[in-house]
């Protein structure tokens, strides 16, 4: 799908032209970072192999630990409390970006939907008026 195209499909909606300033071409470029991180995460051993403290672990905060998630972590049962374990590098990364998009969509209206799979778009958008473009009707594909 073409950037052009996708930004058309964006201007339709209620939005208006602010976010087609704002959205689109962004969105083009973190969806591109997704997919490259997808085809790393399925395919190569090396990104499992280089690994980085759990941003839990050092942001002190449970919501942003990644280990839990990633089957490394856990909970010491004697205090209770989380044991952080080192992951991924590439993840910490597709955590930091999914958290911006997220924000960035908020303030539009929108709603992202991530897939991790390689094969088909990352990054959906989920629009105000309900259009979709993909076969699973859930939302308009970034490309």
């Amino acid at each position: 799908m073409n950037a052009y195209i996708y930004q058309a499909d964006i201007y339709c909606e209620d939005c208006g032209r602010a976010l087609c300033r704002t959205v689109p071409f962004p969105a083009v470029r973190v969806a591109a970072s997704l997919h490259r991180i997808a085809e790393l995460q399925c395919s190569s051993e090396a990104a499992d192999r280089d690994r980085v403290p759990c941003p839990g672990d050092r942001q002190g905060r449970d919501d942003w630990c990644l280990c839990r998630d990633y089957g490394s972590g856990g909970h010491d049962e004697v205090s209770g409390k989380v044991i952080h374990a080192p992951v991924p590098r590439v993840n910490v990364r597709e955590a930091q970006i999914e958290r911006r998009v997220r924000a960035l969509c908020t303030t539009h209206g929108l709603t992202p939907i991530f897939s991790g799979d390689p094969r088909g778009a990352v990054l959906k958008l989920k629009v105000p008026s309900g259009r979709t473009n993909d076969g699973g009707r859930e939302g308009v594909c970034v490309p």
